[in-house]
């Protein structure tokens, strides 16, 4: 662990703590404190939003840490081995552990702050079939694109956390766990003020789906999916005629209406992973899966289809392709199928990302500093969708509330 961040941490913690316990002000407080040290302000945050500094301070340190580590699981979809690095940290920075409590290979606690960051910023954009929404960094809304269903109409929202937009509708989701939605809802995908005690927001399609911070799991909208048996989940991501979940355990769960007789060797698949962090599909070339070692695996392909593509923090589905984030920083497109080449586009020239978010041959990535980077997968057919184009979004900045 870099000493002079564990500096920095023990004493924002030393001199802050109490400011810091108004998670409202939080966001403001850090970046007058450390502004040009986003990784330190997302690690301090991830604390104080997981009732961190109370817990510790007012707690025997082992009841305080088996406490926060259920509390990162649940608030951030933390893999535990993350949390409890996260934890101890803390724990050194205000003096109730030694030194020798952290891991002492440097470059595993790197891996781990990257997947800390990437966890925590993965809903601070959202891409929609025609429109984009972000939040910045006061926690307010942009959006932009197509808004004949006013999916963009997001003016007033404050206090957001995480984003997810669909066919044609905008949720956000709020810090007090209430949810708001704007848009189309013919199938009543809009449907979720009632909802509440919400941690994540999903929208595929004309489906809204809510995690719970219990772990359970709601599917509001047009595919009428019962979501019931799902327990202990940290994410979700959309499946041909379904919904995956993620559970806390790195195994999968599954909700799906399937006619298909194919598609039962891959959901066999599915449901045999383990130690899975993410899981993105397109309806044409099935599943790919970001396990805990940093790899993608897929089925039908051999082991080492993708093996010279490791230490892996983040996938996104680009419908045509996806995109990989790695630990340095850098982005990559590739292909599902093996006899397709990889794509060529900008991202591949990109440095510095913290996060990336994809969908319909579009991809963003999100900069260290809260700018936005744009690229696209299939530029003939985006210029004949004019409403497709994002280049507005370049202007959103600071986004992510991390910032």
């Amino acid at each position: 662990m870099n000493d002079s961040m564990l500096d920095v941490i023990a004493r924002v913690l030393r001199d802050h703590g109490d400011a810091l316990e108004n998670t409202n002000r939080t966001n403001a407080i850090l970046l007058d404190l450390l502004p040009e040290m986003p990784k330190e302000r997302i690690l301090v945050r991830n604390f104080v939003e997981a009732d961190g500094y109370h817990t510790m301070t007012n707690s025997s340190y082992p009841l305080a840490e088996k406490k926060l580590i259920d509390n990162l699981i649940s608030t951030f979809c933390m893999e535990r081995a993350a949390a409890l690095w996260v934890v101890r940290l803390f724990g050194v920075a205000l003096g109730f552990l030694e030194k020798d409590a952290l891991p002492s290979d440097e470059n595993d606690a790197q891996a781990r702050l990257e997947r800390v960051s990437s966890a925590y910023l993965q809903g601070q954009v959202a891409i929609g079939k025609k429109h984009v929404a972000a939040i910045s960094a006061d926690g307010t809304v942009f959006a932009s694109g197509d808004n004949i269903d006013f999916q963009c109409d997001v003016i007033g929202w404050k206090d957001i956390v995480a984003v997810a937009a669909g066919e044609a509708h905008t949720l956000g989701l709020r810090v007090d766990g209430k949810v708001l939605a704007t848009g189309a809802n013919a199938f009543d995908e809009c449907d979720v003020s009632d909802l509440s005690g919400v941690r994540s927001v999903y929208a595929f399609g004309h489906d809204s789906v809510c995690v719970m911070n219990d772990g359970t799991a709601v599917a509001i909208g047009k595919s009428g999916l019962d979501l019931s048996s799902f327990s202990d989940i940290v994410s979700v991501a959309r499946y041909p005629e379904g919904i995956i979940g993620v559970k806390a355990d790195g195994t999968l769960m599954l909700a799906a209406n399937i006619t298909d007789d194919d598609a039962a060797h891959e959901i066999s698949w599915l449901l045999a992973c383990n130690d899975v962090t993410q899981v993105i599909s397109t309806y044409n070339s099935g599943c790919v899966i970001l396990g805990r070692d940093g790899r993608i695996y897929k089925d039908n392909q051999p082991a080492n289809y993708f093996a010279q593509w490791s230490n892996i923090i983040s996938i996104v589905d680009l419908a045509d392709s996806f995109a990989v984030l790695r630990g340095d920083g850098t982005v990559r497109v590739l292909s599902y199928e093996r006899d397709k080449p990889r794509p060529d586009t900008e991202a591949d020239r990109w440095s510095d990302i913290v996060a990336i978010y994809g969908g319909y041959k579009r991809l963003l990535g999100l900069t260290k500093d809260g700018t936005l980077h744009v690229a696209y997968t299939h530029q003939g057919w985006l210029w004949s969708n004019q409403n497709m184009k994002m280049d507005y979004v370049k202007n959103w900045y600071p986004v992510g509330v991390c910032e």
